[in-house]
C-alpha cells in the first residue's frame, strides 16, 4: 500500500502516489528554474502543466484512479527532459551581468 497525494494540475484534480509526486515536483521545479528570467515564464509553465494534465487524463479510466510513479516517468519521457528542449532554444552564458540566456530561435514546446 502506498500513500497518495491529491494535486491540482491545470485546474484538474489528480490522486498521485507520493513518490510520483516527488518526481513530478522536481521536474516542474527544474523547468521553472530554466525560465526564471523569461518574460513569459507563467504562460510557459501553464502550457506545460496543461499538457501534463492531458497526458494524465489519458491514463485514467474507471478502474485506474491513481497516477503512479511509472505514469509520471512515462509523461516525462513524452514531454522530454528540460535540458533537451531548453538547451536547443537558449544559449547559456554571461555576455552581460544578470543575463542568463539569449534566445537563438523560436520553437514551441508541446
Amino acid at each position: 500500500m502506498k500513500k497518495t497525494v491529491s494535486i491540482t494540475i491545470s485546474g484538474i484534480i489528480f490522486n498521485i502516489e507520493e513518490d510520483g509526486y516527488d518526481v513530478l515536483r522536481r521536474y516542474l521545479d527544474t523547468i521553472s528554474g530554466y525560465f526564471t528570467q523569461s518574460d513569459g515564464k507563467d504562460e510557459i509553465m501553464a502550457d506545460i502543466e496543461a499538457r501534463i494534465a492531458e497526458l494524465f487524463q489519458e491514463r485514467m479510466d474507471d478502474r485506474k484512479m491513481v497516477i503512479t510513479a511509472e505514469d509520471v516517468e512515462e509523461v516525462i519521457n513524452v514531454m522530454g527532459r528540460p535540458e533537451e528542449y531548453v538547451g536547443e532554444d537558449t544559449e547559456f552564458g554571461s555576455s552581460t551581468a544578470g543575463e542568463g540566456y539569449r534566445r537563438r530561435g523560436s520553437r514551441r514546446v508541446y
